[in-house]
């Protein structure tokens, strides 16, 4: 016998962060507008809550608008929208599917 927690099984109502989920991943793949987490359940967010739908592209302090138009926390994924012409903000490079992605580097 094992001294092991098990974790419980998160419902699709609390399996992103606290947030709703709409499935289990598929082969690592979820639909159109959502992300694959950690947990293997299709979020809004790749990691935390969101917070909701952007406004004008606006997010609260913390959060910023991903690729669905949703808020997710900063740094969940690190992708921060489109490239424009190719361009980033500082701090941003445009790579796969003409996305801005979180730098690696320092």
């Amino acid at each position: 016998m094992s001294n092991q927690t098990i974790q419980p099984t998160p419902t699709l109502s609390a399996a992103c962060s606290g947030g709703p989920a709409v499935a289990a991943c598929l082969g690592g793949l979820c639909g159109q507008g959502f992300f694959c987490s950690s947990n293997n359940y299709c979020c809004r967010c790749q990691s935390g809550n969101s917070t909701g739908p952007c406004v004008n592209q606006v997010c609260p302090t913390g959060y910023m608008c991903n690729t669905n138009n949703y808020c997710c926390p900063l740094g969940s994924g690190g992708v921060l929208g489109s490239c424009v012409n190719g361009v980033c903000p500082t701090g941003y490079t445009c790579g796969a599917g003409n996305l801005c992605y979180l730098s690696s580097g320092k």
